[in-house]
């Protein structure tokens, strides 16, 4: 059967030749044919060129998520084949990986555009697996997913379902499905042991991105008193402990979270570490000079571009107060989480607060997400996450 096709606006086709696999609908010149929502579509230049193959959505301004290119060579324009496949890669790229291993149960297997699955991104928390639609397109082929994730891993995994609700107006989604599983699981990451919600944490429960950046922390703290600022359950506060720090403070405005690490510490043994209530960034402001690790990971501050200036003021006011809260010789590891926020911009907000501190800072790492979080070159947008690691005078 014959697919519908998609034709591209003249001289915007460029970047889907090499890879872009979001088509907005402000590309789309016009439609022939008459697909279903989630049906796979053909994407062809003005030309009549075929670009490729993807998820056509005409409630979304994400018009089509790219998924094939005709230089891919596929076979049969088939959902089921085409998520196997997608999904044995994945695994294959996992497994080279070294993930998963006997001190690490949780990874991330399917990171969206990375994995040339735009829309879906899949984490593995050792037995339970939490499939997150960012597409209609996964809701509509909801039970091919959830068999591939079965063929490609184990059939007796569980299988958690999540769709945030910014996602479910942009893309024209109904409402929240049952989400598949009650209560936290006990999950490895280095050796540590980490109580996740699946069902209902921040994104899948943990955030997996940070996982080496957590193992380059808890090789820095030996002998140091540590800051652990929006500390969500612990992560790089129990890698500090772990890593030998003298003393732990981790700080986050919710209770849930908190309680949750108290509980993470306790698991694991580490009594140098203590949490508290309360805002983090009102703590590092009445600090002074008194820590030798600084760890600054707050939440995303910006939802999109139109965010971003707010955001970077933002930035700017956290890193001020780490920096005003180091003493000297102290290290300053510093996070985004916004990918309207870029690289460059990031280390502008870290250069001006330095500034404004007047403090000078040699930076020791630039880093970004854990390898099992893949990128697509051509969707640079997916490299949402900074982080810069840098020792103060």
């Amino acid at each position: 059967m014959a697919l519908s096709v998609v034709k591209l606006r003249k001289g915007r086709a460029r970047p889907f030749w090499h890879g872009n696999p979001v088509v907005f609908s402000g590309a789309v010149d016009s439609l022939d044919g008459d697909p279903a929502v989630g049906d796979l579509v053909e994407v062809r230049d003005h030309l009549d060129r075929v670009i490729g193959r993807g998820f056509f959505n005409p409630l979304s301004s994400y018009r089509v998520r790219m998924v094939t290119l005709s230089r891919d060579k596929e076979g049969p324009a088939d959902v089921g084949e085409l998520v196997h496949r997608r999904l044995a890669g994945a695994v294959a790229t996992r497994r080279s990986l070294g993930l998963p291993c006997g001190d690490t149960d949780a990874y991330r297997l399917v990171n969206s555009e990375g994995d040339f699955l735009s829309g879906l991104t899949v984490d593995v928390y050792k037995s339970a697996v939490v499939v997150i639609a960012s597409a209609l397109w996964v809701e509509v082929h909801r039970d091919v997913v959830e068999r591939a994730i079965r063929e490609a891993l184990d059939p007796e995994v569980q299988v958690i379902h999540r769709v945030a609700n910014s996602v479910r107006r942009e893309e024209g989604l109904g409402p929240a499905p049952a989400a598949g599983l009650d209560g936290p699981v006990s999950v490895l990451e280095r050796g540590l042991r980490f109580e996740v919600d699946p069902a209902a944490g921040q994104k899948t429960g943990h955030y997996l991105d940070q996982r080496e950046n957590r193992t380059l922390v808890r090789g820095l703290a030996r002998d140091r008193r540590v800051f652990d600022a929006f500390c969500f359950t612990g992560g790089f506060a129990m890698n500090a402990a772990a890593g030998d720090a003298t003393e732990v403070l981790a700080v986050d405005s919710s209770k849930k979270a908190v309680e949750a690490g108290r509980r993470n510490a306790t698991a694991n043994g580490l009594k140098r570490v203590r949490f508290e209530e309360a805002d983090a960034l009102e703590t590092l402001e009445a600090s002074s000079r008194e820590w030798d690790m600084v760890v600054c990971d707050p939440p995303k501050l910006a939802m999109g571009r139109r965010g971003r200036d707010a955001a970077l003021r933002r930035y700017h006011r956290i890193n001020r107060a780490a920096m005003s809260a180091l003493a000297p010789g102290g290290f300053l590891v510093t996070c985004s989480c916004s990918s309207a926020v870029r690289r460059v911009d990031f280390m502008g907000v870290v250069r001006d607060a330095a500034t404004e501190a007047e403090r000078r800072i040699a930076v020791t790492h630039v880093t970004g997400a854990a390898p099992d979080h893949v990128l697509n070159p051509a969707f640079p947008e997916g490299e949402y996450l900074q982080c810069v690691v840098g020792v103060l005078d």
